[in-house]
């Protein structure tokens, strides 16, 4: 599957708007640890020019000479003048990654509609990140990348819906056993309008891939906070993201069965059903133990298929799985746990960050709607990122290494935290 080609059909007749919360007008924040310093700026201005240079003002103050930005904003600005407004505004030749967030910037303060933000980290260590991109070939950004940094502790990628599977299994070709992280890019309203960003293009088909060396302190999370219920169903006959027949019956009747009248109009013309399925994703059970959580689609209609947003194998046993007080709290457990669990592994490993990367998958933010903010702000989340610097962005994918199966995956309803020092 080659981008978002298994959604077209669905495209044009089904947009959908995705959460937005307040604006805020500017956010600061800094950290100085021993292997990485940092600086955060975002703004909600009208201007793009001005938006970004308060943002990029208040990250540099803290980082004048930054080893690597990460940058975002939504797609209701113009995302080629996003970019173009960065290089200009950072210091010159500073590596950029960057991909369009749905709705709003994420941070520990709060959700911000419209806003850009950029995360700088600084490394003395020469050779501490290394950036690779290309407009459309996973491949040639991963290949890229392995000219500029040959063993990598791990890969921070970021890519658009459809091309995510491709550039994993590209990276396990030429790294093999490097662990994977990541969000896809996204838009306010699922009518293809992501871009993913470097310092030199923006591209609705780019790859953006970023090397850490092992002089960064790094440890990640990828959490999909959902329990088991007993239903339990085969895919019996599918091809990458589609799924045909389940438990050797039309797959979209099953779905009808299970979903009621709430998708009845898609059952019968095809169509998109993102917000029935929010909170009921669909776990596969690795055999670890671990679950990989996807997000079903879309039905096709007389086609009698259905479409999810990660791939699905044949023969693997769909477990429904229950969101429980998740949405109604904007899952406020799931993202202090994300963090504490990205703050227990890797090299990081009870160490101090000194920035964080927030991935939260677009389709949790429709199953919160309006709490979205308040699982940002809960005691239990803000308490321990505290002025951490922290870009977060909401995903249309997520991407994560399994521990326990080491596997890299990609995986929908998702929250993730990135944690470096």
């Amino acid at each position: 599957c080659s981008h978002f080609s298994v959604f077209e059909p669905f495209f044009e007749n089904n947009t959908m708007k995705f959460p937005k919360i307040f604006s805020r007008k500017q956010e600061k924040a800094a950290s100085n640890t021993a292997g990485v310093s940092s600086g955060f700026g975002s703004s909600a201005l009208e201007s793009t020019k001005e938006a970004v240079a308060e943002a990029v003002k208040a990250a540099t103050s803290s980082v004048p000479n930054p080893s690597i930005a990460f940058i975002s904003c939504t797609v209701s600005r113009d995302v080629d003048e996003v970019q173009k407004e960065f290089v200009s505004a950072l210091p010159k030749d500073v590596p950029i990654h960057g991909i369009t967030s749905s709705g709003s910037l994420l941070t520990s303060k709060g959700a911000s509609a419209g806003a850009v933000g950029c995360l700088l980290l600084k490394s003395e260590e020469e050779g501490a990140f290394a950036t690779a991109y290309d407009s459309e070939k996973g491949e040639t950004a991963v290949l890229g990348l392995k000219e500029k940094m040959a063993s990598p502790q791990v890969i921070f990628m970021g890519a658009t819906p459809g091309a995510e599977e491709g550039v994993i299994a590209s990276i396990n070709e030429h790294f093999p056993g490097v662990p994977v992280y990541g969000g896809t890019a996204a838009d306010d309203a699922l009518a293809g309008e992501w871009k993913v960003m470097s310092a030199d293009a923006v591209s609705s088909t780019g790859v953006s891939l970023v090397g850490v060396g092992s002089s960064v302190k790094f440890g990640a999370s990828m959490l999909g906070p959902y329990t088991e219920t007993e239903k339990k169903v085969i895919a019996t006959k599918t091809e990458g993201r589609r799924v045909f027949e389940i438990d050797g019956k039309p797959a979209t009747d099953f779905v009808l069965e299970w979903l009621g009248d709430d998708v009845k109009e898609a059952y019968d013309n095809g169509g998109l059903i993102l917000p029935q399925t929010a909170q009921k994703p669909v776990g596969i059970k690795k055999p670890s133990g671990e679950y990989v959580t996807n997000h079903l689609a879309a039905l096709g209609g007389d086609e009698k298929f259905v479409d999810f947003f990660a791939p699905i194998p044949e023969g693997a046993e769909l477990i429904i799985m229950d969101s429980g007080d998740g949405p109604s709290t904007g899952y406020a457990s799931a993202l202090a746990s994300a963090y504490d669990t990205a703050k227990s592994q890797g090299s990081l490993a009870g160490g101090s960050p000194a920035a964080g990367i927030l991935v939260f998958c677009g389709g949790m933010a429709i199953a919160v709607g309006d709490n979205l903010d308040a699982g940002l702000t809960s005691d239990s989340f803000a308490s321990k990122v505290g002025d951490l610097p922290v870009l977060g962005m909401t995903c249309f994918g997520e991407q994560a290494f399994l521990e326990g199966q080491k596997e890299n995956v990609q995986r929908n309803l998702s929250v993730g935290m990135i944690l470096l020092g």
